[in-house]
């Protein structure tokens, strides 16, 4: 009876969530079906920008249900919020649906979503008697529990529908992802969301009961508090224990610029804010001493890493992530301390802050591509007329300058062209087209650290305009090779009422592409074969398809490989392969 009544009572829950957040749920149901149309087609690539403008509308209109929820009580101005969403998931698809979506698109978006996730914990603490660790806490709780019965009912349906594929009838492969979108993109974020407190409206007293509900809402359970104060913070102190010992065990030498040094002080700085907010709702001895002390050993350490940072970017330039990395310093110092002179009840502080420092870094001019781009070209310029190899116009190569200035034109222009800038500064268009750096700055693009150690690095890639021959071939299928890949199948088709079978199979110092008829194999390609041209080659360079093509045939088959790129990085220890490869098969 009593597990009757709790599923009534969540059912009941889900049904409330849909009218409180009915935008939010049609946007949700169109992302799934979306989805289904994608699964079934196994082809996201034209559903991708839909989903995401679709899944943007109903993050907004989340927040604008919290803001009316908050401030407001009109049924005109609610009527205004519903439309909003649309609005603007309209104007964000015909933003990029032209684009390629790159990274570019991909982080400016996810701070958006970042920035509508902040604004959704804090808007309801704006003036409210409930602070924003305690809508911290209530976010936390609804994620863990949406996140755990997810998980279980998922689990569930995939043993389900394994059995039934094993004793009763072929269950397709597709089952199972439609299965994930249901739970994950359906079901979890309106469980998510029937677990969010509404919380008290500006001007309203909020009756007893009602009060009572929040506080519990808000409150973290018992387990919860034991996991926080007995395991979170013991393990967030040993971290810092390791933390302060290898800072003063390294500190000089090369400590400031390590590489390790910056995720690191990153990594550690998130870790205890957010344990921060959440012992900031729990009240034990344990907690307390946590509050008192940890914000002042966090300012520490974010100094540290800022200063790592600033001494990085001395080095290697201003990149995207660096940016982000910068911004995230100047918000943990704030926070600190903030953290070290304000009673935690004010902890909501640091949520404008945050959606400030957030909103900047995709603003025009000022974001972190735009940052990004201004500060390599700088250095690449700089570099270049320090070595009189560049007019203002067009670049003369060289290679005899110092190995220091190569670096640096190296680094600017790889990180240019992996945001595809080279294509946009005019006088690094050729470079763009042709992708002969050797050519274009008169030194390969891999620079030997010792010849006589044998270190090398070379890439080849295939001209785009080199089209591929198929004819005579069956099949066709494309393949990302690794030295470290295991055993796999490739794929698998059938011709003329026979079944094959083509695999990928490994051992200690061969991979081979072995095609099977039924149990039988009928051929094997030795993946060595791409390697061993290129091995006494060295730097960048880019080939006609004829170049590097590779087949092997015998009476039974015939198996064509066409590298799209072949990368090979030898040391003195030893050396890398990988390969993107093109496999056609035919069967005689």
């Amino acid at each position: 009876m009593k597990l009757f009544i709790k599923v009534q009572e969540k059912g009941k829950g889900i049904v409330n969530t849909v009218l409180r957040f009915p935008v939010t749920v049609l946007f949700l149901l169109l992302t799934a079906v979306w989805d289904i149309m994608a699964i079934n087609q196994q082809n996201f690539e034209p559903y991708n920008k839909f989903m995401l403008s679709f899944v943007l509308g109903a993050a907004i209109f989340i927040v604008l249900q919290m803001i009316y929820e908050r401030f407001l009580n009109n049924p005109i101005t609610r009527f205004i919020f519903m439309i909003i969403p649309f609005i603007l998931a309209l104007i964000y698809y015909f933003m990029i649906k032209n684009l390629e979506f790159d990274i570019k698109i991909s982080v400016r978006t996810t701070v958006l979503f970042f920035i509508l996730f902040i604004a959704f914990l804090w808007v309801p603490t704006i003036k409210s008697r409930i602070n924003f660790n305690q809508s911290f806490m209530a976010a936390f709780k609804a994620f863990f529990m949406a996140t755990l019965f997810s998980g279980v009912l998922f689990l569930g349906i995939l043993l389900i529908l394994g059995a039934t594929d094993m004793l009763i009838l072929n269950v397709s492969d597709k089952a199972y992802a439609h299965a994930a979108n249901i739970i994950f993109v359906l079901f979890f974020p309106i469980y998510f969301l029937s677990m969010i407190p509404a919380y008290p409206q500006e001007g309203f007293e909020e009756s007893e009961e009602g009060l009572e509900l929040l506080r519990k809402q808000v409150t973290p359970a018992r387990f919860l508090e034991a996991l926080i104060s007995y395991v979170a913070i013991p393990i967030t102190t040993v971290f810092t224990v390791i933390l302060l010992l290898y800072i003063l065990m390294n500190i000089r030498g090369d400590f400031w610029t390590d590489n390790l040094m910056e995720p690191l002080l990153v990594s550690y700085s998130i870790v205890v804010i957010i344990v921060y907010l959440l012992a900031s709702t729990v009240m034990n001895a344990v907690t307390k001493y946590f509050r008192l002390i940890f914000p002042k050993v966090l300012l520490l350490v974010v100094l540290f890493q800022t200063i790592s940072s600033v001494l990085k970017i001395q080095e290697d330039g201003i990149s995207y992530g660096r940016y982000y990395v910068i911004m995230f310093g100047v918000f943990a110092i704030i926070a600190s301390i903030w953290f070290c002179i304000k009673p935690v009840q004010r902890n909501g502080f640091i949520a404008p802050v945050l959606i400030i420092l957030s909103v900047i870094s995709i603003l025009p001019f000022v974001n972190a591509f735009s940052v990004s781009r201004v500060n390599q070209t700088g250095r690449l310029v700089e570099a270049l007329e320090r070595n009189q190899m560049f007019d203002g116009t067009s670049i003369t190569p060289r290679s005899d300058i110092s190995k220091e200035d190569m670096e640096i034109i190296i680094s600017s222009v790889q990180a240019l062209s992996r945001l595809e800038y080279t294509k946009e500064i005019t006088w690094l268009n050729n470079y763009y087209k042709t992708n002969d750096f050797e050519k274009t700055f008169g030194f390969p693009e891999y620079i030997v650290d010792d010849p006589g150690k044998g270190n090398n690095f070379i890439s080849i890639m295939r001209k785009q305009s080199s089209p591929i021959p198929i004819a005579g071939y069956d099949f066709m299928t494309r393949l990302n090779v690794y030295d470290k890949n295991e055993d796999a199948v490739i794929g698998d088709f059938e011709l003329d009422g026979k079944s094959y079978t083509l695999s990928l199979v490994c051992s200690s110092d061969e991979q081979q592409i072995v095609l099977k008829e039924g149990e039988q194999e009928a051929l094997r390609f030795p993946l060595s074969k791409l390697y061993t041209k290129f091995e006494v080659e060295s730097g960048s360079k880019e080939l006609d398809t004829s170049e590097l093509t590779f087949t092997v045939e015998n009476e039974k088959a015939v198996i064509t490989v066409v590298a799209e790129s072949i990368n090979i990085n030898i040391w003195q220890e030893g050396k890398s392969l990988q390969s993107d490869i093109n496999i056609l098969v035919g069967i005689k």
